[in-house]
């Protein structure tokens, strides 16, 4: 099943001087995005806050939701900018933006509508610099090598990122206080990670052309609008796999601590697990897009997914650190599967003409699904039925994951050679 005919291709430029510096800009965007400096690093933040303002933590934990559902809401919006206006300007706009709006968390006061409404305006600001951004502004480089170069500016960047800023603010807290701790987090953004991408991102010439109006050049710029796209039952059979699939697990993700302390697990092996999670995600998002890169249709993908569905059972049923770390790894397998190969996969069945705009649909649908994981596993929690039950609901979706990848059919946007 392809979502159109295929179209012609011309390969976008890929030399030293544009692509290869892209693909760096591109990691360092990931590096320094709302989710390494704001999401990672606000459990750190959370029992000072919570004692400063003498706010419940789970008042002072809403501000994650906001930014979850902000960014989810936007995601759309900020992929038709990518669109009109580049993605050059649309990461380096949004990378200012996002490093002001956290050193206005040095003054925030103790109010939770101004403390909730600077973290709205955050998640906005971070859907700007976000790895859809990036991810298209590399598919606009790349026809060969699109998968590998998605998945290392996406895997390594916010690995990376999601190590460093939580150690960063660890360090910072006791010293300045988690006010100044945030002031310096925007200030690396501002400082470090906002020129490196001034120097190095650049559009396509295939999408400077087409900012430009010249429509004999932008011509190269294959693909579908984002109404055709909705269209297709290749969009919906997407849509309704990776970006739920990866947004459960992203929310997992983010409950291993509570799941596994919760199943009388000692505090240590619980980081630990997380730790693997991470380091195994930042390793395998590169080997999936290699793999894609050979691949003329998605369904070599579908085991992956059951993988982390057997990693999801598990985590619930493991006795042993060892076998813990097992579910990480199959948990990772899983999760490292989605994001950057939904972006190569959004590329290729729709093209690049507008996917910006079709790249923010699909992400706001994983971040919406993300939030609603996160939500849902707390609130079987508070209700007195552990975690067990809300985990095993994302076995099934994670199975259908799969499976839908099954029903797509090759490529309508493929390179002439990706070998």
């Amino acid at each position: 099943m392809g979502a159109t005919a295929r179209a012609p291709v011309v390969a976008a430029a890929t030399g030293p001087k544009g692509g290869a510096g892209v693909v760096v800009a591109g990691t360092v965007g990931n590096a320094f995005g709302v989710t390494p400096t704001v999401t990672a690093v606000f459990g750190v933040f959370l029992v000072a806050i919570a004692a400063e303002f003498q706010w419940s933590r789970a008042q002072v934990s809403g501000a994650l939701a906001v930014v979850s559902l902000a960014n989810m809401v936007s995601s759309p919006i900020a992929g038709r900018i990518g669109d009109r206006w580049g993605a050059r300007r649309t990461a380096l706009g949004g990378s200012s933006l996002l490093g002001l709006l956290i050193l206005s968390l040095t003054i925030t006061p103790a109010h939770p509508a101004v403390f909730y409404l600077q973290f709205a305006l955050i998640g906005i600001a971070g859907s700007l610099p976000s790895g859809m951004i990036y991810a298209k502004l590399i598919a606009e480089w790349f026809e060969t090598r699109r998968g590998l170069w998605i998945g290392i500016a996406g895997g390594v960047g916010n690995g990376i990122g999601a190590t460093f800023f939580p150690l960063l603010a660890g360090a910072l807290l006791p010293v300045i206080g988690w006010r100044a701790a945030f002031g310096v987090i925007a200030l690396v953004i501002l400082i470090i990670g906002l020129p490196i991408q001034w120097l190095l991102l650049r559009e396509a010439p295939p999408a400077r052309a087409s900012l430009r109006g010249s429509e004999e050049e932008a011509a190269a710029f294959e693909g579908l609008e984002l109404r055709a796209a909705l269209r297709t039952p290749t969009f919906w059979l997407l849509v309704t796999a990776l970006p739920i699939g990866g947004g459960c697990l992203i929310g997992l993700f983010s409950m291993i601590v509570p799941v596994v302390t919760a199943r009388g697990f000692p505090l240590d092996v619980a980081t630990l697990v997380i730790a693997v999670f991470a380091l195994v995600c930042t390793l395998w998002e590169p080997s999936v897009g290699f793999i894609l890169d050979r691949s003329k249709q998605p369904r070599i993908l579908a085991p992956l997914y059951w993988i982390g569905a057997g990693g999801v059972l598990l985590l619930l049923d493991a006795h042993s650190s060892a076998l813990l770390g097992a579910s990480a790894v199959m948990l990772a397998i899983g999760l490292g599967a989605e994001s950057s190969a939904l972006s190569f996969l959004l590329s290729r069945y729709f093209g690049r003409r507008a996917l910006g705009a079709i790249s923010g649909v699909a992400f706001g649908v994983m971040l919406g699904a993300g939030a609603l994981t996160m939500v849902l596993l707390n609130a079987a929690f508070d209700a007195g039925l552990g975690y067990r039950g809300a985990v095993l609901c994302l076995i099934p979706v994670l199975i259908w994951n799969g499976a839908a990848l099954l029903f797509l059919g090759p490529y309508p946007f493929n390179a002439v050679n990706d070998s």
